[in-house]
C-alpha cells in the first residue's frame, strides 16, 4: 500500500535557524513513524541541509527575500501578485506530482500560493504560524494599507486549519480579526515540541561552569546583554564558559563586544546544537519577545536549568523558580544576577532542571503532539 504524502513548506532568511526552521522536520520524522511520507518544501540552504542528515526528504522551492512591503513599497502590489502566480504554477505542477493528501504550510507567500494549488488539487490545508500573522494581519480595517495582509486574511478560510505556536500569539494574533471572522474560527494553540533525544548525549564536564544559548545573533535576541551580564560574572569567577550556538546580521557586533575574553567561544551555525547545550550547565534565552521558543523546550527536555525573559510564550514553559528564572528583558543587570544565582546555588540549579525536565515530559513530547493534533488535523478534513 502506498503510503500518504503529506507536504510541509517552510521558508526564510537564510540565516534564520531556529524553531520555526526545524518544526517541520521534527514533524517528518514523527510523520514517517506513523507511516505516513513527508516530503518538505524549502529555498532555505540551512534546513536541506538539515532535513538530508535528519533523513527527511526535500524538494528545493522558490522564495522571494524580500519580504518588506509596507509602506511606499505597497504600490508594488501588482509585482507581488505576479510572484504569486508563478508560484502558484509552479505548485500546482509539483502536487500533481506528489499527490499530497494535506500540505501542512508554515511561511507567509506560501499561505497564498500553495494554499490555492493544494485546494485546487484537493488535498487539505493546515497552516502553522512561526509568529508572522500577528504582524501580517496589521491594519486589515484601514483600507489603503497592507494589500498582502488583506489577501493572506481572505485566503485564510481556505484553510482547514490555522495552528499558533502559543496562547499568547493567540492572544496577539486574534487582536487583529473581527469576533465573527472564518480566520479566527480556525485559529487553535497547538504547542511545539521536541522528540526526546536526551540519551544520546553525555553529561558536560565538572569545569568550567559554561552558560549556552542558540540564537539567531541580533539585537533584539538579547545576546548584547548576554556578553554584558557574563564578562561582568567572569570577573567575578574565572571558572566559567559562555558558548553562543548561531549566527546572524550582527555578529561582527558581538564579536567586537565580547573581544578581549577567549570564555565566550561564537560556535556558529551548528546542524546538532543539542550537543552544545548537552555540554553546558545552563541555558540562557535573553530575547526582547518570544511566539514560542523550542530552544527553551529542548533545554527543559536535556534536564538544563535555564534563566529566561519574561515576555510571549516563555511564560508558558518557564515558572520562574519552579521550571528556570524568569528576568524582566534587555536588562543585563538582572541577567548578572540569574546567573550568578545559579552559580552559587547547585541545589536550586538541580530543583528548577528536575521541574523543567518533568514539565517537558508533561507537555511538550513532541510525537504524543504531531499525532494527536496534526495528524488528526489532516485526517479530519478528509473524513
Amino acid at each position: 500500500m502506498t503510503k500518504k504524502c503529506v507536504v510541509l513548506i517552510r521558508n526564510a532568511q537564510p540565516y534564520d535557524f531556529g524553531g520555526g526552521e526545524r518544526f517541520p522536520v521534527f514533524v517528518a520524522k514523527i510523520l514517517q513513524q506513523n507511516k505516513l511520507s513527508p516530503m518538505l518544501v524549502t529555498r532555505s540552504p540551512k534546513l536541506l541541509e538539515y532535513a538530508k542528515n535528519q533523513g527527511v526528504d526535500t524538494v528545493r522551492g522558490f522564495w522571494w527575500s524580500r519580504q518588506n512591503w509596507s509602506g511606499k513599497r505597497a504600490l508594488l502590489f501588482p509585482v507581488y501578485v505576479l510572484w504569486q502566480v508563478v508560484l502558484f504554477v509552479w505548485y500546482t505542477a509539483l502536487f500533481l506530482r506528489l499527490r499530497p493528501y494535506a500540505v501542512h504550510i508554515q511561511s507567509k507567500d506560501d499561505f497564498i500560493a500553495a494554499t490555492y494549488a493544494a485546494r485546487l488539487i484537493g488535498a487539505t490545508v493546515v497552516w502553522t504560524d512561526h509568529a508572522d500573522l500577528k504582524h501580517i494581519w496589521r491594519n486589515l480595517s484601514v483600507w489603503y494599507k497592507n494589500p498582502i495582509g488583506k489577501w493572506i486574511y481572505r485566503v485564510a478560510r481556505l484553510a482547514s486549519a490555522i495552528t499558533v505556536v502559543s496562547e499568547s500569539e493567540y492572544r496577539e494574533v486574534t487582536a487583529h480579526l473581527p469576533v465573527e471572522s472564518e480566520a479566527r474560527k480556525r485559529i487553535q494553540v497547538v504547542y511545539n515540541g521536541s522528540s526526546d533525544s536526551i540519551s544520546p548525549y553525555p553529561a558536560p564536564p565538572s569545569h568550567p561552569f559554561t552558560f549556552c544559548s542558540i540564537n539567531r545573533l541580533v539585537t533584539d535576541k538579547g545576546v548584547g546583554e548576554m556578553i554584558t551580564a557574563y564578562k561582568r560574572l567572569h570577573l567575578d569567577y574565572h571558572d566559567t564558559g559562555l558558548v553562543l550556538v548561531g549566527n546572524g546580521p550582527e555578529e561582527k557586533k558581538f564579536q567586537d563586544l565580547a573581544a578581549g575574553d577567549d570564555s565566550i567561544v561564537f560556535a556558529g551555525y551548528q546542524s546538532d546544537p543539542l550537543a552544545y547545550v548537552a555540554r553546558s550547565h545552563v541555558f540562557l534565552q535573553p530575547t526582547y519577545h518570544e511566539g514560542f521558543s523550542v530552544a527553551l523546550v529542548e533545554a527543559s527536555m536535556m534536564e538544563k536549568p535555564i534563566i529566561a525573559t519574561s515576555v510571549g510564550g516563555n511564560m508558558e514553559i518557564i515558572k520562574d523558580g519552579e521550571t528556570g528564572l524568569l528576568i524582566p528583558a534587555k536588562s543585563a543587570d538582572a541577567l548578572y544576577e540569574a546567573m550568578k544565582r545559579l552559580y552559587d546555588d547547585d541545589d536550586l540549579c538541580t530543583r528548577i532542571a528536575t521541574g523543567a525536565r518533568n514539565q517537558y515530559l508533561d507537555k511538550f513530547v513532541f510525537d504524543k503532539i504531531v499525532k494527536e493534533r496534526f495528524i488528526s488535523l489532516y485526517d479530519k478534513a478528509t473524513d
